[in-house]
């Protein structure tokens, strides 16, 4: 008997297929919208206990290896495809991806908990084969659908948020949030920190979305973005605002039309100001960063001190791939002051400190220099002149700027929520820093 979740995954994978042999390009676009359904790992039948080593079926995981299917049969059909190929693989982007999954691969030689290593090495190789599916499929026209789905499926989260809020009921995962003092709205997402990265990444695509859009258009923009912080809001994330500001900080630096970041720097201190008068609960919440760690967050202060004490014991390589969990557990549990606490590194850098010792922080170092060296590079082969720059919002510049301000928010809330190189954004912000590189140096996309 065919069930409901047989034929959702028998539907994704007909949907899916459709768009790899029609057009395939739209994949990038798909992967930005299937990250917001988390909760699609309900819609899909179990794995059984292969599911321990390889997790649940989700949409994110279905649309990467469409993007694979797709992508990797040109190479040996397509002269053009082979041709960006060998140089996505000569840019430094992909020399220092490629060079931190093989240090995490490596690891397995010394990992306190090898089948860990093996199943994180095979998602990031997979996370890897998705990236440079997008650079092979990549289109010139669809540069920009990654940034307009993410900001879409944003605004479509509108209404859920809102019932959410209203209710009092979270849709999914209601019974892990129930802890929380503060009703904290997830929309799809397993957590709401993810959701509130989400809403920020589509912040950061509206700024890219608003210099290529119309004077008409770009009103509906500008007020897409009170939308979009108001969301973020219900999220009670801290880690969010903490990420949205930095957005803000680097969009004021880099972009030369600054009405929308100044926009939603507006519209953030109005919200915060009517959260102030009306909202004590939340703003009490918000106020504990200001408090002691021990006091105001007791379980990221031991799982930092223990991501610590692993580092100063394992120095140079760290303990494996993967391996904090059960380090953590077996060797460092008496840093865990609280019985039913969380076992998981939440902040990026002391997990992969952890994990991979000085070696991992070398290669993370030397990634996020590549991404500033790109889009650098992208200025200087661009124009000639500063001004130039600025009078053509078309140049690829800014898609570039689009990225690393991609880059920086799931880099920065990363350190309190601890997704960095398991975000699939992460990677396909990263695909088309390496597209627009190799258009502008080698030969266009058509």
């Amino acid at each position: 008997m065919i069930t409901l979740q047989t034929a959702a995954f028998s539907l994704t994978i007909a949907l899916l297929a459709a768009l790899a042999w029609r057009r395939p390009a739209w994949l990038a676009g798909a992967l930005a919208f299937a990250v917001a359904l988390e909760i699609s790992v309900l819609f899909y039948p179990s794995l059984g206990p292969a599911g321990k080593f390889i997790g649940e079926i989700s949409l994110t995981k279905l649309t990467c290896l469409a993007l694979i299917a797709a992508a990797f049969p040109r190479v040996f059909t397509d002269p053009l495809v082979r041709q960006k190929l060998s140089d996505a693989c000569r840019q430094p982007l992909t020399v220092f991806l490629l060079a931190y999954i093989a240090l995490g691969a490596v690891s397995f030689l010394w990992s306190a908990d090898r089948a860990r290593t093996i199943v994180e090495s095979v998602r990031l190789a997979t996370l890897f084969a998705a990236f440079l599916a997008v650079v092979l499929l990549a289109r010139k026209d669809t540069l920009l659908l990654p940034f307009r789905i993410l900001h879409a499926t944003a605004l479509l989260l509108t209404p859920l948020t809102l019932y959410e809020w209203r209710s009092g009921h979270q849709i999914w995962q209601a019974e892990q949030l129930a802890r929380e003092t503060v009703l904290r709205v997830n929309a799809t997402f397993v957590d709401p920190n993810i959701f509130a990265r989400y809403l920020v990444l589509a912040v950061a695509a509206n700024f890219l979305l608003c210099l290529h859009a119309k004077n008409r258009t770009r009103i509906l923009y500008f007020a897409a973005l009170p939308i979009l912080l108001f969301q973020l809001i219900l999220t009670s994330s801290r880690a969010g605002v903490v990420t949205l500001v930095a957005v803000l900080l680097l969009a004021l630096i880099l972009l030369p039309e600054k009405k929308a970041p100044l926009w939603t720097l507006g519209c953030g201190l109005l919200g915060s100001a009517i959260i102030f008068a009306t909202r004590s609960d939340i703003v009490a919440r918000f106020a504990a960063l200001l408090q002691n760690m021990d006091t105001a967050n007791p379980v990221r202060a031991y799982l930092w001190r223990a991501a610590i004490a692993i580092f100063q014991d394992h120095p140079a390589l760290g303990t494996g791939l993967g391996s904090f969990q059960t380090v953590f557990l077996t060797q460092y549990a008496e840093y865990r002051t609280l019985s039913d606490g969380a076992t998981l590194s939440h902040t990026t850098v002391l997990t992969i400190a952890a994990e991979l010792g000085a070696a991992g922080l070398f290669l993370l170092l030397l990634l996020t220099l590549s991404v500033i060296w790109t889009a650098m590079r992208l200025y200087l082969l661009g124009h000639s002149t500063y001004l130039g720059m600025f009078n053509d919002y078309r140049n690829s510049y800014y898609i570039g700027i689009g990225c690393v301000l991609w880059f920086c928010t799931v880099f920065v809330s990363s350190q309190a929520e601890g997704r960095l190189f398991e975000d699939p954004i992460l990677w396909l912000a990263a695909a088309m820093l390496v597209i627009l590189k190799n258009m502008e140096t080698r030969h266009p996309y058509q």
